[in-house]
Order: C-alpha cells, then sequence, then structure tokens
C-alpha cells in the first residue's frame, strides 16, 4: 500500500465524503449498496488496511480525546495542546490531534467539518474544541448540525467558543478583567490615546476585547477613536501590516493594545524596521501570554491566560464526565495583566 493513501485519497476517488468512508471502516449501516462497492474497489486498488480502532472499537472505550484546533504550530494552540496531552496521559487516555491548518491550505478546505464527522462516529471517547469555526458570531447551519450530530455521540468541551443552543461543556477566560487592569495600568502612565490593533470582525475574540478597550476607556472618561482600530488578523503579518498603517497616520496612539502577543510582536518588528523604538515611541501589549512575550526585545506586556489552568480543565471535564460524574457545565477563568518592558509613561516618550 502507499502510505500516502488516506481516509481521504480513499473518498475523493471513491466519489463520496469523508464521512461515508468512515461510516464504511466502523461497519454502520446508512451506506448504499453503489457508494459501498466503489469504496470497496478503491480499498482493493490501494490493498488500504484501515486502523484497528476504526474498524473494531466504534462501540468501547477507546482511551482517546480527539482535539480540533485550527493551528498546531501557533503557540497559543500549541502550548494548550500539550498541557492537555500530558494531563490526560496521567489519567490513562491519549490525545488524539485533529489539526484543521486554518481551513485555508489547498485541498484542506473544511477540514473542521471533516474532523467533525468523522469523531462522530464514536472513534474517541470525548472531544476538546478550541478556535476555528466555533469562534464566528454567524455560523452556518449545516456546521451547526454537524455539531450537534458529534455532541449526541460523545461529551465535547468547547474552549471560548460562544455558540449558542448547543448542549456541550464550555471553558471560556474573563478577558474584561485583564483588559481593565490594562487600561487602568496605560492610563496610570499618562496614555490617553490608546489604539487597538489585529483581529477580524465577526470572530468572537475581536468583537469581545474591542468592547472591553472601549468599555474600559469610556469608564476611564476616554474617548476611543475608531480611526485607531485597525482590524488585520491574527499573527505577525497582521501586525506588521496594522503598525505600518498607524504609521502612515497623521495622529497616531501613544499606547497600542494587540488583540494576541503575536500581533504586538508583528508591530515590535515594524517598529525596529522603520527605526522606531517600543516603548519609547509607543508603548505596546499583547493577549495571551505566549512564551515567545518573555523572550521578545523589550519583553511585551500582556494580558495573561493560564493555558495551563484551560488544558486540564478541559480534559479533567471529559473525565469525570467518563467516569459517570456530572460535571459543571461552564467554568469561567481569570486573565491578568502581566507587566514587562514594552509599556513606560506616554510623557517619558518621544512620541512619533
Amino acid at each position: 500500500m502507499d502510505n500516502k493513501v488516506t481516509i481521504y485519497t480513499i473518498a475523493k476517488e471513491a466519489g463520496v465524503s469523508v464521512s461515508t468512508v468512515s461510516r464504511f471502516l466502523t461497519g454502520n449501516a446508512g451506506i448504499s449498496d453503489e457508494k459501498r462497492k466503489r469504496i470497496e474497489d478503491v480499498i482493493r486498488k490501494y490493498n488500504y488496511k484501515p486502523n484497528v480502532i476504526a474498524r473494531n472499537l466504534s462501540n468501547q472505550e477507546t482511551k482517546m480525546i480527539g482535539f480540533i484546533l485550527p493551528d498546531v504550530t501557533h503557540p497559543f494552540y500549541g502550548t494548550t495542546f500539550i498541557e492537555a496531552e500530558k494531563y490526560a496521559v496521567e489519567l490513562g487516555y491519549t490525545l488524539l490531534l485533529c489539526n484543521t491548518m486554518n481551513d485555508n491550505m489547498v485541498n484542506y478546505t473544511r477540514m473542521e467539518e471533516n474532523y467533525i464527522e468523522i469523531l462522530s462516529q464514536k472513534l474517541v471517547d470525548g472531544v476538546i474544541m478550541m478556535g476555528g469555526h466555533i469562534n464566528e458570531l454567524q455560523v452556518d447551519p449545516e456546521y451547526i448540525r454537524k455539531l450537534n450530530r458529534l455532541i449526541e455521540s460523545v461529551p465535547v468541551v468547547m474552549i471560548n467558543g460562544e455558540i449558542e443552543g448547543l448542549d456541550c461543556y464550555r471553558i471560556t477566560t474573563n478577558d474584561e478583567t485583564g483588559i481593565r487592569a490594562m487600561i487602568n495600568y496605560l492610563v496610570s502612565l499618562k496614555h490617553t490615546k490608546i489604539g487597538f490593533i489585529g483581529g477580524i470582525l465577526g470572530i468572537q475574540p475581536t468583537n469581545k476585547r474591542l468592547a472591553a478597550v472601549k468599555e474600559a476607556m469610556a469608564a476611564k472618561g476616554l474617548e476611543f477613536r475608531d480611526e485607531w482600530f485597525i482590524e488585520s488578523g491574527f499573527d505577525i503579518n497582521a501586525g506588521m501590516s496594522a503598525f505600518e498603517k498607524l504609521l502612515q497616520m497623521n495622529e497616531r496612539p501613544t499606547a497600542v493594545a494587540c488583540i494576541n502577543d503575536l500581533v504586538a510582536i508583528g508591530a515590535n518588528y515594524s517598529a525596529v524596521k522603520f527605526g522606531l523604538k517600543i516603548p519609547e515611541d509607543m508603548s505596546i501589549v499583547g493577549f495571551d501570554n505566549i512564551y515567545l512575550a518573555e523572550y521578545m526585545i523589550p519583553r511585551i506586556t500582556t494580558i495573561g491566560i493560564n493555558l495551563k489552568e484551560v488544558a486540564r480543565y478541559a480534559v479533567d471535564i471529559l473525565y469525570q464526565r467518563l467516569s459517570g460524574k456530572n460535571p459543571q457545565k461552564k467554568i469561567e477563568l481569570e486573565t491578568q495583566l502581566v507587566i514587562r518592558d514594552s509599556c513606560i509613561s506616554a510623557k517619558a516618550g518621544n512620541g512619533i
């Protein structure tokens, strides 16, 4: 058998969905004779050997937990997965990584939905979901239907997903607490002109954090200027492009809150590129407290999320449920300001 042949290869060549192939492999009914024959022909052609779990354990305890995330190379998601895996192993479980690659790579579109359909076949004992479509404020009804099917099959924990009407477990973070502390800190440094960069409107973390920044500034008697919100995305390139747009403005903020630490890193890179200094020319604050933030020059002040705590709660909820207990449906974890070197007094800086 060609080692490159996968369930996706079988589905594509047989002209059926990935979930149909999955149902065939687990012996589930509901497949027409014509589709079954096409799948069998392709499997025979490649001498494909399906995973023993898929063949034999669909109705038994697998000791496996699926973990769906959008980008395992992103420190926020990667760290959470690693911490969850460590704890799962202590409890006798193995984590199955389902990396959707942000649904934007060639031949990998709709990976998240494919994973949801596959895991709905009870190939795992539970599922943790983080990022991706569960953070969208407007969700395709078909996607919700597939999610409900998954939730009916196995217990599901969503990390920061805000989709209403789903009978799943949720872990959320109180972003507002950290953002209020951040605004209070910047105001204590005499910053009154504060911008916000990164994110995409319609994605829950963007809307939530932008609203929290506006509310915290209003509580201090400050007006948020809409032109100082630059929607650009969530990665380093997004931070670079957003910061460069700020530099083109006649009047600029003296401090910038970033949607996450990667955007803050990108902003810092652009500052250096154009001969500016952080924090002397502009103060910058990130969000998430990924490990990279502590090793930048300057070390980035950020709003911290305890990813180890998030991960352990997610695994523990599933473990309790699988042990016959009734875990709490929703857990909210606090965020906190982590002060480092990327902010100084507005009066101490030269301005740009």
